[in-house]
């Protein structure tokens, strides 16, 4: 089933930038290093959230690990959604120190009246399988980050659940 649904969103991430915008929604999308992207949650019953895409588009810059906070909108607006970057970061000046500390970065933004725990897939293998990895969620109103030390192509979010 795991393997139906990694294929399934592979499919859906690649027709999301040839798609219109917001996406309907469903219960996972896979996305690429180099992304930005809002989703906005839609529940399914008391605690179960399915998702769409109304924002998706190219970021290239490589952020600063700590120093990031500009990246998001007003952090009091709670309009029902998630902004996320998922790009390269690093927290060194020197073009020599940035080749070797630079990370995968997973930054996000919840503008939401809910905590959610969801589970996060990781291909690092271009073209590869995605493999389940930990994630720490995300708290509303609370920035989060997370941090890979090695490559990561794309990303699968799903399974979306209001956090106990």
């Amino acid at each position: 089933m795991k393997k139906y649904f990694l294929i399934l969103a592979l499919v859906i991430s690649s027709a999301t930038y040839s798609q219109d915008l917001p996406t309907e929604p469903a219960n996972g999308f896979a996305f690429p290093l180099g992304t930005k992207f809002t989703i906005k949650m839609h529940p399914t019953d008391s605690t179960n959230f399915d998702y769409s895409v109304i924002k998706l588009e190219p970021f290239q810059e490589i952020v600063d690990i700590y120093e990031n906070d500009s990246l998001f909108k007003d952090p009091d607006e709670k309009n029902g959604t998630i902004e996320f970057y998922f790009c390269l970061g690093t927290s060194v000046e020197t073009d020599e120190e940035k080749e070797k500390n630079m990370k995968v970065l997973l930054l996000m933004k919840n503008l939401t009246e809910n905590s959610f725990g969801y589970n996060s897939d990781i291909q690092t293998e271009e073209n590869g399988e995605f493999k389940t990895t930990s994630n720490v969620g995300t708290y509303s109103g609370a920035k989060g980050t997370e941090i890979w030390p090695y490559m990561i192509h794309q990303i699968a979010l799903n399974e979306f659940k209001i956090a106990k």
